[in-house]
């Protein structure tokens, strides 16, 4: 199977009565955003997802579709409810499933940190198998108890502690609901109504830190996960266009009332430009004109917020998040302090972040230089970011 069409049902229904929470653990903050956040971001970045399914509460509905505009997923994205079992859900969620998927990936909202090479590697491995699961060996000695009250231990060597995302062929894992239904199987993961089919199931490297919260206790732990591999990044963005005649004159998405406008291929707005850059160097990724050249038809007269909205799934792709931005515009004239809120505004839509994140500054150059002389205007820009690369 190749070019594999993938969704992955993300599985956010649970009460979790045994976290303490007067909502659902998902919404409790990890490091300051949501455990969903956390999970859903990583789902949105991995290159080999396509689709994305999410099985919750009815209770749960707006918060959950406010999490995921927050995130401003390229794919297209599906609601359904959830049922009284887990195994209702995940069958919910099989049939909002889009017809032409080939691999479903079933994923717990509650694991925030399996990474966008997980599903990837998934996705992959399906072009050899048709289940695969994420697993770990056990580090503990296992017993059970006997009818008789005597402890009997396991063979640890043996054992597997299954993680999710796991993977299936689509038409396996539904044929397997369907089968568990009829006979009334029940199941904490969808790999054993596999296994009750006879089907072999392949184990993919897990890591301890992919940790399902379960109760508070795992919020600290997992705390020092994400701080562990968050790291601060910094970049700076420098932009210059020469005034012309006959164009509009384009800053921060605003058009700025004036005799002139800037020249180039795009809108030419220099301000987001700027901008562009700063947050393309803070992600170690190359500049404006890499992504987005002025030869390419494409983005002949384009809105520059379009292009920046762009480079934000760039950052996506490699789990980066805006912390802040500071951009300063040299002209001489006009006067733009009155459109300033508006261009913070349309900044922070596109980028999708807080306007209290956006500061928008102008400056002139005393009449010095081509800035000065009003041939040109010039911005600059500086950009922090948090990436979150490498933690697994």
């Amino acid at each position: 199977m190749k070019c594999v069409k993938v969704s992955v049902i993300v599985v956010a229904a649970g009460t979790g009565s045994r976290f303490g929470y007067e909502r659902n653990k998902l919404f409790y903050p990890l490091c300051g955003e949501p455990v969903l956040t956390h999970t859903l971001r990583n789902i949105f970045a991995a290159r080999s997802v396509h689709e994305v399914v999410i099985v919750h509460s009815r209770i749960d509905t707006k918060e959950i579709r406010r999490i995921v505009d927050d995130l401003h997923p390229v794919q297209p994205v599906r609601y359904t409810l959830g049922g009284a079992e887990r195994e209702d859900s995940v069958y919910n969620g099989l049939l909002a499933v889009s017809p032409d998927m080939d691999v479903v990936m079933v994923h717990d909202g509650a694991r925030p940190f399996a990474t966008p090479d997980w599903y990837d590697q998934g996705a992959v491995m399906m072009e050899t198998a048709r289940a695969a699961i994420y697993g770990i060996p056990l580090k503990d000695t296992v017993k059970v108890r006997g009818d008789d009250g005597r402890l009997h231990t396991l063979n640890r060597s043996r054992l597997v502690a299954a993680q999710t995302p796991q993977i299936f062929h689509r038409d396996l894992l539904m044929e397997a609901h369907k089968q568990a239904r009829l006979k009334g199987l029940k199941a904490t993961d969808d790999a054993s109504l596999v296994e009750a089919m006879g089907v072999p199931v392949v184990i993919l490297e897990g890591s301890d830190k992919n940790r399902k919260v379960t109760t508070r206790d795992d919020i600290p732990i997992l705390s020092l996960y994400l701080k562990g591999r968050e790291v601060q990044r910094i970049g700076t963005g420098y932009d210059v266009h020469r005034l012309v005649e006959g164009r509009p004159l384009i800053l921060g998405g605003v058009e700025v009332p004036f005799d002139r406008g800037l020249d180039g291929h795009s809108d030419a707005d220099v301000l987001i430009h700027a901008v562009m850059d700063a947050l393309l160097g803070a992600a170690g990724l190359r500049d404006i004109g890499t992504y987005f050249p002025d030869n390419d038809e494409n983005f002949k007269d384009i809105s520059s917020l379009v292009l920046l909205a762009k480079v934000r799934h760039l950052l996506q792709e490699k789990c980066c998040r805006i912390v802040n931005l500071d951009v300063t515009l040299l002209a001489q004239q006009p006067k733009i302090k009155p459109f300033v809120p508006q261009m913070i505004e349309n900044i922070a839509e596109a980028l999708r972040i807080s306007k209290s994140a956006v500061s928008v500054k102008a400056t002139t150059t005393e009449k010095l230089g081509f800035v000065g002389r009003e041939e040109g205007m010039a911005a600059q820009a500086a950009a922090m970011i948090l990436s979150y690369q490498s933690y697994l």
